[in-house]
């Protein structure tokens, strides 16, 4: 895989876990599907960048976690300020249809 991969292309090769509000890319490389409203997500990536947000919310707030090892993807370049909503999801599915 290009090293210079982004969220959205993690996001798209995995699939969008349903009732999930927003996805994120921790430190070690998990992508974690959130429950709670993405305008919380977007607030507490931009003061938590660069940091893994499981670790600063806790394990309530997830939908689901999505181990990446097994599945050989790698570190987004955006990683540490990258957030994909649904409707980022939902737009690169209909681009690359398209």
């Amino acid at each position: 895989m290009d090293q210079k991969v982004k969220l959205i292309d993690l996001v798209h090769q995995v699939g969008w876990v349903y009732d999930s509000t927003a996805v994120t890319q921790e430190p070690d490389g998990k992508l974690v599907f959130w429950k709670i409203p993405l305008h919380e997500v977007l607030a507490l990536r931009s003061i938590h960048h660069s940091k893994s947000l499981r670790r600063e919310l806790g394990k309530d707030f997830e939908r689901y976690v999505m181990n990446t090892e097994s599945r050989k993807l790698k570190l987004a370049v955006d990683w540490h300020h990258g957030i994909i909503s649904a409707l980022n999801y939902i737009d690169a599915e209909r681009a690359m249809a398209s």
